[in-house]
């Protein structure tokens, strides 16, 4: 075996390696997107509901969360 084909072969090997890695995160990436849906259901879900709001319990949802994020600031 000549010195390039030796190369070839720790390359290619650390390459598979490298994919094999990749391919056992399927689980992982699989769970991160399950969640992300999860919020965006959420979150299309909370927009729904604030759309249907009346204008008087909107502004005060408004004022009320002005408010929160004024004190937590302080």
């Amino acid at each position: 075996m000549t010195a390039p084909d030796h190369e070839h072969e720790q390359r290619s090997a650390a390459d598979a390696a490298r994919l094999f890695d990749i391919a056992g995160r399927e689980d992982e990436a699989l769970q991160l997107l399950d969640g992300c849906v999860s919020q965006l259901h959420e979150v299309q879900a909370a927009k729904a509901a604030l759309k249907m709001l009346p204008e008087a319990e909107l502004r005060a949802a408004l004022e009320f969360r002005r408010r929160a994020l004024s004190s937590e600031l302080a």
